[in-house]
């Protein structure tokens, strides 16, 4: 392993407002597309309380590795989110999501779960669930990496704030990639584990509770066209690439494509 856990939490980046130019932006044309998508990421970014709820119900909060990533990269996700209403209120656009019904799918009814019957599958699950854990957190930073750098294509005066959460997030990428290679190798249940999760995720993780119109926002503009299917081939490719999930990277590619 060779992700320095300890330097990661010594150097976590909090409050970015002094980091933007948000008098520029007060002055920039942001189309109503990428407010969209800024609300959009903004919630998703919010969701990770939730996520760590759900996790840390599981056998995962017993694991002192992952269990120190998760408290700095939380840290780190509440102010990007922060980072994105500031870019909100600068360019003049409410900074709430318009409410909407919520997209129903068979498939997705599994991510409704509680943590009660989070924790009862999870203690079944056992130790090997972690690998799960690790694997989805990595495939949605590779989704939501797509969308930011998507955004600072769709307005280019949001690209030096698409490029500052990117570079945030391709660090939370080493931890997840590096821990999910290692424990899918070591173990063919965790692998199984990690198929199922994956198979049955909503991308990106947290879309569930946007509205059905804000996710077919999202999915039209980031992963639309001939472009945004290039952008979905790509994740689809990286998933491929991991042990024993090639499967069910068509899955995803496909969930992620309008």
């Amino acid at each position: 392993m060779t992700f320095d856990i300890r330097e990661f939490a010594r150097t976590a980046r909090g409050n970015h407002r002094g980091e933007l130019d948000l008098d520029s932006l007060t002055a920039a044309d942001v189309d109503p597309d990428a407010a969209r998508l800024i609300r959009t990421m903004r919630d998703l970014e919010r969701h990770t309380m939730e996520r760590m709820r759900n996790v840390l119900v599981t056998a995962t909060h017993k694991d002192a590795r992952v269990t120190a990533f998760l408290t700095t990269w939380a840290f780190e996700k509440f102010w990007i989110a922060d980072a994105l209403d500031a870019v909100l209120e600068a360019t003049g656009y409410d900074l709430t999501s318009p409410a909407g019904a919520r997209r129903r799918s068979r498939l997705e009814r599994v991510e409704r779960r509680g943590p009660i019957a989070r924790a009862i599958v999870g203690n079944i699950a056992g130790p090997e669930l972690v690998a799960a854990h690790v694997t989805t957190g990595l495939i949605d930073e590779w989704v939501t990496t797509a969308a930011y750098r998507r955004l600072g294509e769709i307005a280019p005066a949001l690209r030096p704030t698409a490029d500052l959460i990117v570079e945030l997030k391709e660090r939370h990428i080493l931890f997840l990639a590096e821990d999910a290679e290692r424990r899918l190798t070591g173990s063919a249940r965790a692998r199984r584990l990690a198929l199922k999760e994956v198979k049955r995720s909503a991308w990106p993780l947290g879309a569930i509770d946007r509205s059905a119109d804000d996710r077919f926002a999202f999915e039209t503009v980031v992963f639309g066209g001939t472009e945004g299917a290039a952008r979905g081939a790509e994740i689809a490719a990286q998933i491929a690439a991991l042990p024993g999930l090639g499967a069910v990277a068509p899955v995803v590619a496909a969930r992620l494509v309008p």
